[in-house]
């Protein structure tokens, strides 16, 4: 039987994890504030775009 690695069931796993060489970027959850400030920003944009045609 192969062994696997895994994570204890009831450790926290990051929501987003990158490693890049010497980059290591972690996110432990997701920012919601974030998200919604880029999502206005680009609606607003794509109807800006979009408005002119």
């Amino acid at each position: 039987m192969p062994r696997t690695l895994r994570t204890r069931d009831d450790e926290n796993r990051p929501f987003l994890e990158i490693r890049l060489r010497g980059l290591h970027l972690t996110v432990q959850r997701v920012p919601h504030r974030l998200v919604t400030l880029i999502t206005t920003v680009c609606g607003a944009a794509a109807g800006a775009a979009w408005y002119p045609r």
